[in-house]
């Protein structure tokens, strides 16, 4: 336990001083390994990540590229935080088939993901759980994966994003929702303080 929060107490200031990242690349190390690359999406939301991954498995003879939209949930700072997303995957297999003797077809099918992240200076650090539904091919239905991955920085917050433009997009946004919100009412025949009526 003392050996928790001697962990903790160091640590804590490079998660205050760390910088968040608009791309990193680094490698995936775990139940298989391959290469993964991260790219925050701001138009879409301000903590969303596209990532891909090129894998190849350490317990089959087959290798996958997954592209996941992701969503980060900042713990402490924006320097920690917890994600979750879903997407695609599509692979090569040279697994046999011991039924009929032939090399099972490539997986396809759909991926999910939910983990924990932390980025140091221009170090970052992440553990998941990836299960992998192959809708077609691959020697399994489910796959389970679990990994760490490190990554190097390459683009800072807003290096290559705008930071104004950042803030135009979340403040159409907002005037978007607000004008939506505004139309329900007048539909519904409610002024803005009347919450308690519903909306027809």
């Amino acid at each position: 336990m003392k050996q928790g929060f001697l962990l903790l107490f160091i640590l804590a200031p490079l998660l205050v001083t760390a910088q968040a990242y608009d791309a990193a690349l680094g490698i995936r190390v775990g139940t298989e390994w391959g290469a993964t690359a991260q790219l925050r999406l701001p138009q879409i939301h301000k903590n969303f990540v596209l990532e891909g991954i090129v894998l190849s498995s350490l317990q089959k003879d087959e290798g996958t590229l997954t592209l996941l939209g992701k969503q980060h949930q900042p713990l402490l700072s924006r320097r920690l935080n917890l994600f979750y997303g879903a997407g695609l995957h599509a692979g090569w297999s040279d697994e046999i088939d011991q039924e009929t003797g032939s090399a099972f077809n490539g997986p396809k099918g759909v991926t999910g993901i939910v983990g924990l992240e932390a980025t140091f200076a221009r170090i970052n650090v992440s553990y998941d759980f990836k299960p992998a539904l192959n809708v077609t091919g691959g020697a399994s239905i489910l796959d389970t994966h679990t990994a760490v991955s490190v990554r190097y920085v390459v683009g800072k917050r807003y290096s290559i994003w705008n930071r104004d433009k950042e803030k135009e997009i979340r403040k159409r946004r907002r005037d978007k929702d607000r004008e939506r919100r505004r139309e329900d009412r007048e539909r519904a025949g409610k002024r803005w303080f009347q919450f308690w009526k519903p909306v027809n």
